[in-house]
């Protein structure tokens, strides 16, 4: 149940594209949260995208000769285990860098950041609703038992 907030130049994906990109980039968080093809989940799982002036992103005061991209990915404390985290940032950066038309590499891949923010329980509310792991957890598994 990720909010994800992907920033990026306007100029390196048109509109479709970006939100092609946009829904892979929600469909591994939500595989790495273990929620996999839920539609509770993906109705749950919200991705803004900020499409910026190319002048807007640089790189020491200057503008970079390739794409800089920046995910920032929020769930409810539990929601992603703390050893799964280097292993989807580097699937999301894949995932951007095939996006721009880029072979993957290390050196190409460290033009993606991805930043987590594990939200504390409580603190997670939608509405006046607090939203709590183990309650979407349960949710997902009788949507699962359901199908």
């Amino acid at each position: 149940m990720p909010l994800i907030d992907v920033y990026l130049s306007e100029s390196v994906l048109d509109a479709e594209d970006r939100q092609v990109l946009a829904d892979a980039i929600a469909r591994q968080v939500r595989e790495a949260e273990g929620y996999g093809d839920s539609r509770l989940a993906a109705g749950l799982s919200w991705v803004y995208l900020h499409a910026l002036p190319d002048t807007a992103v640089t790189k020491s005061g200057a503008i970079p000769a390739r794409p800089l991209w920046r995910i920032e990915i929020a769930t409810p404390v539990g929601s992603l285990a703390a050893d799964s985290k280097a292993a989807l940032a580097e699937r999301l950066a894949r995932a951007c860098l095939a996006a721009e038309g880029t072979p993957w590499s290390p050196a190409e891949g460290r033009r993606v950041w991805v930043l987590y923010r594990d939200v504390t329980e409580g603190d997670w509310i939608a509405g006046a609703e607090v939203a709590r792991v183990e309650t979407i957890r349960s949710a997902v598994a009788r949507e699962r038992v359901a199908a």
